[in-house]
């Protein structure tokens, strides 16, 4: 297959088919290489006709804030396209497809007449078709931690004694243990490779069998990026050669499709339901499932969970939170609006694309107020309250880059590289600086290189 992975080779080749995260997006206003997917170096081509949006319940929070803020842009420079968006855990959907996406949302397949019968879908008995089991433990006389040793134990214990073909015993032979934090995980690998090792000797002791031998690993941010695709595949390696405990944080919850899994114990409730259903569904696929939710008697929230465990589980997919998306708030304005402006002006202006096209800008102003025009339009049909502000905040930025130009006839959107010990750079040579970064540029605009880290991060120091 002709596949691209290289950001430099997918400029070149003008791919077909475009995989990226959201993130990427952030590039729009520092890359002049970005109008290439869209086409605009072709003449009579057309751009993306087609964006797919996995995981949309994803796109939320502040990175869908950011991420509505820049598919300004992108819609504008894409003309358009058809946005299919995908997610089974979502509540509001209309709100969000608005806000990310200035859609009218449209469900498919719909409804249809009957729950049980919609066509594309159909209920099956438990018999035919693979169902989940929740089980909640609580012991409020006991530490979670005493609770994670016992129940990971008896899991472990009796998956081995089960009374079937290896087939079925292959569904929970492996055991994933889902945790909210990596603190709350780390502690757990200590415990895994030492007391439920103990507790395993005493039920093996207690019932004349032989102890059972386990291989334990993590799937984390803690773990090189180049190690995850094989982790994953070794997740397919069936009895007796699987792993017996798989210590995860939310990475598992998208993406892991593994249908031998069928045994998972959680530590805590997860903060969201949506969470909740996206962990829990990794088990349960091929073979009936059994979900341990392990709760924390000293916590209330954990308190509230179990003892309302049936109600909330009998309707999970009620309590889905809503997602939040403000592209237009004062706040994301304040992150991004200046780079939703430029990048637009970069993807749809010949002359204003080039690095050097940032002292450029009077020559294309008429064309820019074509294009902010149509920002503002968006803005008045997705958060018409924040219109005033937006158009007021889009002209000082146009202002201040027609000051900065006419300061500066070399302007560029990104200053040369200078290697360490050369002399140091214009504070008036850039349009952009990257945020919380090039401090010796402070007349620039703080820009994103990515939208992973949206918020300022403080340094703590020792001292003596």
């Amino acid at each position: 297959l002709p596949v691209h992975v290289v950001d430099d080779q997918v400029y070149k080749a003008h791919p077909t088919l475009v995989i990226a995260t959201a993130d990427k997006f952030a590039q729009i206003a520092w890359r002049d290489q970005v109008a290439t997917l869209f086409n605009k170096d072709l003449e009579g081509t057309p751009p993306p006709e087609l964006i797919v949006q996995d995981e949309l319940h994803l796109i939320s929070g502040p990175l869908g804030t950011l991420s509505g803020l820049y598919e300004t842009a992108i819609d504008i420079a894409a003309e358009r396209p058809k946005v299919v968006a995908s997610t089974a855990t979502i509540r509001r959907a209309s709100h969000q497809g608005k806000a990310l996406f200035d859609r009218e949302v449209a469900q498919f397949p719909p409804s249809g007449l009957d729950a049980r019968d919609s066509y594309f879908s159909v209920e099956a008995p438990r018999k035919t078709s693979a169902a989940r089991l929740f089980v909640g433990l609580l012991t409020p006389s006991t530490s979670q931690a005493t609770l994670l040793i016992r129940a990971y134990a008896a899991l472990l214990h009796y998956a081995e004694q089960i009374d079937g073909t290896p087939h079925v015993r292959d569904a929970y032979w492996t055991l994933i243990g889902y945790f909210n934090s990596l603190r709350l995980l780390a502690a757990a690998e200590l415990q895994i490779n030492d007391d439920v090792i103990s507790q395993l000797e005493r039920l093996a002791k207690l019932e004349g069998t032989k102890r059972r031998e386990f291989e334990d690993t993590e799937l984390t941010s803690r773990v090189p990026s180049s190690e995850i695709p094989e982790r994953l595949k070794d997740l397919e390696r069936t009895y007796p050669n699987a792993f017996g405990t798989v210590r995860a944080t939310n990475m598992i919850s998208v993406g892991v499709d593994v249908d031998r899994l069928g045994l998972m114990a959680m530590l805590g409730q997860p903060q969201t339901t949506a969470e909740y259903i996206q962990a829990t569904s990794r088990v349960g696929r091929q073979h009936p499932g059994l979900i341990v939710t392990l709760y924390n008697g000293a916590r209330s929230r954990d308190r509230s969970h179990y003892e309302s465990f049936p109600t909330y589980h009998s309707a999970l997919y009620k309590q889905v939170e809503s997602a939040s998306v403000t592209p237009f708030s004062a706040r994301a304005r304040d992150r991004a609006l200046h780079a939703v402006v430029i990048g637009l002006a970069r993807l749809s202006i010949p002359e204003a694309r080039p690095n050097t096209g940032a002292a450029k800008v009077d020559e294309f102003l008429g064309e820019l107020k074509i294009l902010t025009s149509r920002i503002l339009e968006r803005v008045e049909r997705v958060e018409a309250a924040a219109y005033a502000d937006t158009e007021r905040e889009i002209n000082e930025i146009i202002e201040y880059w027609r000051e900065q130009a006419e300061q500066n006839p070399g302007l560029k959107y990104e200053a040369d590289f200078r290697p360490p010990g050369a002399e140091e750079r214009a504070s008036d040579e850039s349009l952009l600086r990257g945020f919380i970064q090039d401090t010796d540029l402070e007349e620039a605009f703080e820009t994103l290189w990515s939208l992973r880290d949206v918020d300022v991060e403080s340094d703590l120091y020792e001292e003596n």
